[in-house]
């Protein structure tokens, strides 16, 4: 009977270590599934997000600087020199940006100037439709944007 009670004993010790090997390997996945969880949650709910509030401003932007070439380049005269401040943000969801004139977008068949807006993750390009005849220049000052148009020509 001796016998019969040890393999008894020794069953119920693989189980008990079959028991706690089973609780390991599960809590070792549901580790893994929380610090990929961790890890991504960031960028999908606060870096995509304010990728897109950012690009959406810079497309407003862009779009607002085309508009107020276009109508520059409509008012200028033969021989003349318009310039005009805008009031745009300097920073869009606590990023600064950028905004530079592009002589020619790639792809395109012919002048087609734009302007690209952005802080080097996300950038935007807006085109602008309109002559070339004109020099355009563009800065910052302390108050806004200066645009400045010479229809004198290049």
């Amino acid at each position: 009977m001796t016998g019969h009670t040890s393999c008894r004993r020794n069953f119920e010790n693989e189980e008990a270590v079959i028991t706690a090997v089973e609780y390991i390997v599960i809590t070792g996945i549901l580790m893994v599934m929380l610090i990929i969880t961790v890890l991504t949650v960031n960028h999908l709910f606060i870096e995509g997000p304010s990728d897109t509030l950012r690009y959406n401003s810079y497309l407003d932007t862009g779009e607002r600087l085309s508009a107020r070439i276009v109508d520059m380049e409509m008012l200028a005269p033969e021989s003349g020199r318009i310039v005009t401040r805008l009031d745009i943000p300097r920073e869009v969801a606590g990023k600064s940006f950028n905004v530079s004139f592009v002589p020619e977008i790639a792809g395109s068949d012919g002048d087609l100037s734009g302007i690209a807006v952005g802080d080097g993750h996300v950038t935007c390009f807006v085109s602008v439709i309109g002559g070339d005849d004109g020099v355009l220049k563009g800065n910052f000052t302390g108050y806004g944007y200066v645009l400045e148009y010479d229809s004198g020509g290049r």
